[in-house]
């Protein structure tokens, strides 16, 4: 995997300069004591905040900038759609590796001191990317938990994820700052919708699919998403974020509403387009009543924009409820 570095695609011109440590504001100065976080059933130990961090998907990209630790990533890759506005200047100049997963070369080449993975297929071990291969060669590694373990199950998952990478990074306060920033915005949803005393709606999430629709289960932050934005997902049938499931079922559960995901080469309004076609589903009160909302699917990870996609779903399905703003 040491053999000749491979140039990468980059927003800049050329690679990530891997002659100088980048500055890392506050966070430059060894732990006073080693620091140990339990990710995913790994333990990792760091005597001294990363300086050099490759990121391998477009959500963890946008976490660690609002983590404070923008000016460290030396490396991206993956990334699933315009960034935030908020955080667009920071996430614009970081190099981009790849637009899909770097090669571990890529990756190698950049002389990181920690990768983090949002997603299983970012640390792929037929790629040269596992975690073992990467720690086998002195990189840390830490991957979201909504794909290890029980998944994620709620906002816990979220809190212990973020709150490791902060002491990991140096950056506890901020990490803080955007748990509760998170916490209160999804809580503020909900609020919104249990005060105007509206139901759950049966909702079918509509990720891809022709032959068998892809949709969401219940480990996942989709499922999390739903229950804050007042949707009942009428797919709990499978303790995964996503699972293949039958037309045959959707149309059987009657969906009110329809939320689509909105990436890849297939518009939204191509996916609506399909499904109205589709003889099942054109019988289902949601597609009769052209009740469809569309968020992208960047928005529906462990990151803060879960807030704007909870936001989204539930002005879509409530929107009595949102309908005395100021």
């Amino acid at each position: 995997m040491l053999a000749a570095p491979l140039a990468g695609c980059t927003r800049g011109s050329g690679n990530a300069d891997t002659s100088a440590v980048p500055a890392a504001g506050s966070a430059t100065t060894a732990f006073a004591q080693p620091v140990s976080v339990q990710n995913c059933g790994r333990t990792e130990t760091f005597d001294a905040p990363p300086q050099r961090i490759i990121t391998l998907n477009g959500h963890v990209t946008e976490t660690l900038i609002a983590l404070g630790a923008g000016d460290r990533i030396v490396g991206d890759a993956y990334p699933d759609s315009p960034p935030a506005p908020e955080i667009a200047d920071t996430y614009n100049a970081i190099p981009q590796l790849s637009a899909k997963f770097p090669t571990a070369e890529q990756v190698l080449d950049q002389r990181p001191d920690l990768v983090v993975g949002g997603m299983t297929s970012a640390f792929s071990d037929k790629d040269g990317r596992g975690r073992d291969a990467l720690e086998g060669a002195g990189i840390p590694t830490f991957l979201f938990s909504e794909y290890c373990g029980a998944g994620f199950t709620g906002l816990d998952v979220l809190r212990d994820d973020f709150t490791q990478l902060g002491e990991v990074l140096g950056t506890p306060d901020q990490a803080q700052h955007v748990i509760d920033t998170i916490t209160a915005g999804l809580d503020g949803v909900r609020a919104r919708i249990e005060a105007s005393g509206a139901a759950p709606v049966p909702t079918f999430f509509y990720d891809s699919g022709t032959d068998q629709p892809t949709t969401i289960g219940t480990r996942g932050v989709g499922s999390v998403i739903a229950e804050y934005a007042g949707a009942r997902n009428i797919t709990p049938d499978r303790a995964k974020p996503y699972f293949s499931t039958s037309w045959e079922t959707v149309g059987e559960r009657a969906p009110e509403a329809v939320v689509v995901f909105d990436y890849g080469d297939e518009t939204a309004q191509q996916k609506i387009d399909f499904l109205k076609s589709q003889p099942i589903m054109a019988t289902t009160p949601a597609v009769q009543n052209n009740r469809f909302v569309v968020v992208p699917l960047a928005d529906m990870f462990e990151s803060p924009r879960m807030v704007r996609a909870a936001d989204t779903i539930a002005r879509g399905l409530h929107p009595s409820a949102f309908a005395n703003e100021g």
